[in-house]
């Protein structure tokens, strides 16, 4: 009973001592800080593939027809309307642009999935450690 009673007390205080640290260590935290920078570093390096370039290219051509096509409506046919609506597709193109080079820019959709299911899987290995932990110490608990 005495040596149960010491291994008992061992285990509870290692637990106590992994309950009062963080959940992740500092350790853990500088690697996340890291893959954070990693990350931005893979978004400034990630090649865009030819679809996307083509994809890029019609948005683009879209926009500046668009663009040409207002101001050539502009000219033909002076009227408010046309003028209010030529105006606003004018001004929308730059904004369309800048927004598409940014969304350019973002790493593919497939690979944040592919990071944020690593991160999901870790976690999910953590919980399960928790989970045992909370079972060895449940007899101990019901004493």
């Amino acid at each position: 009973l005495t040596m149960s009673s010491y291994v008992a007390k061992k285990v509870a205080g290692k637990k106590m001592e992994g309950m009062m640290s963080p959940l992740l260590d500092s350790d853990d935290d500088t690697s996340v800080d890291s893959d954070d920078s990693d990350a931005s570093s893979e978004e400034e390096t990630v090649k865009r593939s030819p679809m996307e370039k083509l994809k890029s290219l019609i948005v683009h051509t879209s926009l500046g027809g668009s663009a040409a096509v207002s101001a050539g409506a502009m000219v033909l046919s002076p009227s408010l309307a046309v003028f209010v609506m030529g105006g606003l597709s004018m001004a929308n193109a730059p904004y369309a642009v800048v927004k598409e080079h940014e969304i350019a820019k973002i790493p593919s959709l497939r690979s944040m999935n592919n990071k944020l299911r690593e991160c999901a899987n870790a976690l999910g290995e953590q919980v399960d450690v928790l989970a045992e932990e909370i079972d060895l110490l449940g007899p101990e608990a019901d004493r």
